[in-house]
């Protein structure tokens, strides 16, 4: 996905389309294993990916039916193309590659670690997003959102330590 410069609603929908990854790669893994408190802690994360993925839909509908009056706002091209690096190679990106990772995971510890890299990258998109956009309404939910993904990734250190 090449980009010369992204505009709001682009980053919001990239945003939607990493969280439905996620969502995507936790069914998976939820079905991957038989173990029952694996599968419903696998369960649990695609709920909160669903969350956020529905939140950003919220957001974009919100944002787009707002640019009907006023100029989205676009990022400049250093931005455009520092974001779109971030959601093309991240755990959950825009690609899709997460789908075939999937096969290759044996154990939930496996899972766990490619969470918390997504939580990373998530992080890293997010907070950039936060840095430029002017929407009051995207930065508010952006700064929720990284809230969360830090709590995620305080969860799936811990979660790590239990199933290790």
């Amino acid at each position: 996905m090449i980009f010369s410069n992204l505009n709001e609603l682009e980053v919001l929908k990239i945003a939607k389309g990493i969280e439905e990854t996620g969502y995507n790669f936790y069914k998976s893994a939820a079905e991957k294993f038989k173990d029952l408190d694996v599968r419903e802690m696998f369960e649990h994360l695609a709920d909160e990916e669903m969350e956020h993925m529905v939140t950003f839909q919220r957001i974009y509908e919100r944002v787009k039916e707002k640019s009907l009056n006023v100029d989205v706002n676009s990022f400049d091209k250093e931005t455009t193309a520092y974001l779109t690096a971030i959601s093309e190679t991240s755990v959950f990106n825009v690609n899709n590659v997460t789908g075939g990772a999937i096969s290759l995971v044996t154990t939930p510890a496996d899972v766990i670690k490619m969470g918390i890299q997504a939580e990373k990258d998530s992080i890293l998109f997010y907070e950039t997003v936060l840095k430029h956009t002017k929407e009051e309404l995207t930065q508010k939910t952006l700064r929720r959102l990284i809230k969360e993904e830090i709590k995620h990734l305080h969860e799936f250190k811990n979660l790590l330590e239990e199933v290790k």
